[in-house]
């Protein structure tokens, strides 16, 4: 069985190279944005649980954590291939702008 994770869904290789410029620059693009989007949620959420750890009156679920902490997993997996996906990206731009030169 193979294992899902966020990668089956980003282009790979093959499919990066076959896009034509104007859906690699999109995708160059989507990968960019996505990826900071993650990372300021990712800092958001980092924030709210300094800040509620930190309230007196009100404690953590414990479960809550636990989702969260699955959540930041899984976020911080897909900023990765994002910027992965986002390189390779940028390689092949580079690769095409030089073979046009």
């Amino acid at each position: 069985m193979i294992r899902s994770d966020w990668n089956a869904l980003l282009p790979n290789h093959e499919a990066i190279v076959s896009m034509t410029p104007e859906k690699l620059e999109a995708a160059g693009q989507a990968a960019d944005n996505y990826g900071m989007n993650i990372g300021f949620g990712i800092a958001a959420i980092g924030n709210l649980l300094a800040g509620t750890a930190q309230n007196e009156d009100h404690g953590l679920d414990p479960d809550a954590i636990a989702d969260l902490g699955w959540l930041l997993e899984s976020l911080g997996k897909l900023s990765a291939k994002l910027a992965d996906t986002g390189s390779g990206i940028a390689i092949e731009r580079k690769r095409r702008n030089a073979l046009e030169d």
